[in-house]
């Protein structure tokens, strides 16, 4: 796509520009947040919002070269960064780029300075995205590319697709994305990843607190827990079985519950 092949100096600014600061927000309710949280948060809160992030970004030892990553769209530049420092220090032997179009597509186009509503952006990929400031920022360009999926389940299911067709039989996969998604998207490669009989390796991005507009970070953060509890209106296989079972730990559990019960408008209907 030429408009997406000639974005190199939008996709350098947005690299340097989404920078993660350290501190929490402390108001939710930043006047450039559509749909913003009605009041400030408290330093409990904070506690509570730290405990389940931390518990989120899944994160496993790194125990050298993987035979493959996957680099999730639903992510920001900053996680699109750990994959980079991967590939170049010769840890990674094929690098795959996942994502088709979905509810993120339009923060991902942002992100790297185009514009969503542009003719010239409405079929563009996740992927397409990624695998475009992969090259012209960073150089690398031998990527495999799965770009039809458009939710966490599809995403492993059709990479593994790609990574079959393409005669990998890899042993170790590592597993890149946004932080706030780390701990599904790991459930959901243990539940439906085959090829191979391979493992995991989970390398979420950095905190991504400043990377997402407030309200979408808070959305994540707090839609992540339901869908993880292993009960009848969760996604394992005590409910919708989406994902392989997840033990979600009583203080996370509680800081959740502690949260909706002080702020009823941050409970996210799970789709």
């Amino acid at each position: 796509m030429t408009t997406l092949a000639i974005a190199r100096s939008n996709c350098e600014v947005a690299h340097s520009g989404v920078a993660v600061r350290a501190g929490w927000r402390r108001d939710a309710t930043r006047d450039d947040d559509p749909g913003r949280a009605t009041r400030a948060i408290d330093d409990e809160d904070l506690r509570r919002l730290d405990t389940i992030a931390s518990w989120l970004a899944l994160t496993d030892p790194w125990r050298g070269r993987v035979d493959l990553m996957l680099l999730f769209g639903g992510s920001m530049p900053p996680t699109w960064q750990v994959a980079v420092d991967a590939v170049t220090a010769g840890e990674v032997e094929t690098l795959m780029l996942v994502g088709g179009r979905g509810h993120t597509t339009d923060a991902t186009l942002t992100a790297v300075g185009l514009d969503p509503q542009s003719e010239e952006t409405t079929a563009t990929t996740e992927a397409e995205v990624m695998a475009v400031w992969m090259r012209e920022v960073h150089g690398i360009e031998d990527v495999l590319i799965e770009d039809r999926s458009t939710n966490c389940g599809n995403n492993v299911t059709l990479a593994e697709h790609v990574a079959a067709r393409h005669g990998l039989r890899p042993r170790t996969v590592a597993l890149v994305q946004d932080p706030t998604m780390q701990r599904r998207m790991d459930a959901r490669f243990r539940r439906t990843w085959t090829l191979a009989s391979a493992s995991a390796v989970n390398r979420p991005g950095p905190d991504s607190r400043d990377a997402w507009p407030w309200n979408r970070w808070l959305s994540l953060v707090m839609g992540e827990v339901p869908r993880l509890r292993d009960d009848a209106h969760g996604y394992g296989p005590r409910g919708r079985d989406f994902i392989a079972h997840v033990e979600v730990p009583e203080e996370v559990d509680a800081a959740h519950r502690a949260l909706i019960a002080a702020h009823p408008d941050w409970d996210r209907a799970m789709p």
